[in-house]
């Protein structure tokens, strides 16, 4: 190209002066804002980078509030058919939830006939039998186990026990003691000393052998703790020491003729009411009345059998359903209370012990007679029943709203990851600018 041809080509002189005028705005309008120019990457090529702006959400929030005062809820962003589609999916969660605890046809089966099996048992070889006289005999299981403990702990092993373990809570009447206990004598001092108790003499009586004293609970409800320093030689030199005396005490009451107590019998002392029977005996009076016919701990052993009976057939069948539903055999291991793990295994028993009760109450309203309480299965349906209340009022709706939450918070974090999936492939090659309170900075 000539001279006289280059002179006739237009001029860029004043795009490249508008250009130089653009980027001194541009930067003045930086400077501004805080921005530091040294940070400004070189651009080494001609090609031009995009720009993404991202704001900060206060001012984001801000200004949707100055758009939109008044309040606004998922009512107003969601459709109508979104928000049942939202509601049916809950649902269909909480169902979800609700079919792993609920029990199939064969599951109330089995507690069923567990239920039903051991009451029957129990009308007929538990509780006492009633003669023509009018006396009450124990049943066949209560014969048995007498054999049993006859065969254990012989007369001569009794008399063995008792010379080791002499303990401090043992008098057999008044004479000895500071405070009158009513009811305390060869015959009742089991039942009104809280040291002979099954279960409490553990707490009290280990207690009692500490301190020197004698605890008891008498026939009119009166609650004393009284020193006993007449058998001050008796007291125990350690903890230790006092339970195994206090244990070894009850191994050699357990088969005298008035042997220990059903556990818990000394504190129905406390029950001063109630019309029972034609001899219109209050609580107390009729529980000591049936201590005194022989309703003691070895026919609490007894009637334990039909108790025993309902435990094994529901959790055994619970194994090896377990099993054979594709569990692994810890899963189906048939104890333990985590009810995450073992959804069905505490309502069964309850089913179970609810059938065993209610013939229970049955067979005691027919022969009219308390005798034939079994005890430990009202125990037993006692503990089911809270544990079972408990379950249906508190555990099972926050276990269920666990459950939910956390499908949903998987959900949630699963978009979260998709969402940071498509910010990498949007962001991808251009400058980000973030403006957080202010200031700007940038990112690559």
């Amino acid at each position: 190209m000539g001279i006289d041809e280059a002179r006739t080509v237009p001029s860029l002189e004043n795009e490249i002066s508008a250009m130089a005028h653009n980027i001194k705005e541009s930067e003045e309008l930086l400077l501004s804002l805080g921005y530091d120019l040294s940070s400004i990457p070189t651009i080494e090529n001609e090609q031009t980078r995009r720009v993404i702006v991202v704001r900060p959400f206060s001012e984001l929030l801000d200004e949707a509030n100055r758009k939109y005062p008044e309040n606004v809820n998922f009512l107003d962003i969601f459709t109508p058919e979104e928000i049942a589609a939202n509601h049916d999916y809950i649902k269909a969660l909480n169902e979800e939830f609700n079919a792993i605890h609920r029990l199939d046809a064969v599951d109330i089966t089995i507690p069923a006939i567990a239920g039903i099996l051991s009451g029957v048992i129990d009308c007929a070889f538990g509780g006492f039998i009633r003669l023509e006289s009018g006396k009450s005999i124990p049943g066949p299981f209560s014969e048995y186990v007498q054999k049993l403990f006859n065969k254990a702990i012989p007369a001569d092993k009794i008399a063995e026990l008792e010379k080791a373990a002499k303990v401090t809570y043992d008098a057999a009447n008044n004479r000895n003691t500071s405070v009158d206990v009513d009811g305390l004598s060869t015959y009742f001092h089991r039942i009104v000393s809280l040291g002979h108790d099954p279960i409490l003499g553990f707490v009290f009586g280990v207690m009692d052998m500490l301190r020197g004293t004698m605890t008891t609970l008498d026939f009119k409800g009166k609650f004393v703790i009284q020193a006993m320093d007449v058998y001050s030689d008796r007291k125990a030199h350690g903890l230790f020491e006092a339970i195994a005396k206090v244990f070894t005490h009850m191994l050699s009451d357990v088969n005298t003729p008035m042997g220990l107590s059903v556990p818990f019998m000394a504190l129905f002392n406390k029950l001063q009411f109630g019309v029972i029977g034609e001899e219109k005996l209050n609580i107390s009076e009729m529980v000591k009345a049936m201590y005194y016919q022989g309703y003691d701990f070895r026919h609490f052993m007894a009637m334990s059998v039909p108790v025993m009976i309902t435990e094994v057939i529901v959790r055994v069948s619970y194994f090896v359903k377990r099993l054979s539903e594709g569990y692994s055999f810890t899963d189906a291991i048939p104890f333990g209370g985590n009810r995450e793990k073992k959804p069905k295994l505490n309502t069964m028993l309850f089913i179970a012990h609810s059938a065993a009760t209610a013939i229970n109450v049955g067979k005691v309203a027919l022969t009219e007679n308390p005798l034939n309480i079994n005890y430990p299965q009202w125990l037993a349906f006692a503990k089911y029943s809270v544990q079972q209340l408990k379950w249906v009022l508190h555990d099972k709706p926050q276990l269920r709203e666990r459950y939910v939450m956390s499908i949903i918070n998987n959900e949630w974090d699963a978009l979260h990851l998709d969402i940071t999936a498509l910010w990498k492939d949007v962001s991808q090659d251009a400058d980000v600018i973030y403006m957080p309170h202010g200031a700007i900075t940038m990112a690559q």
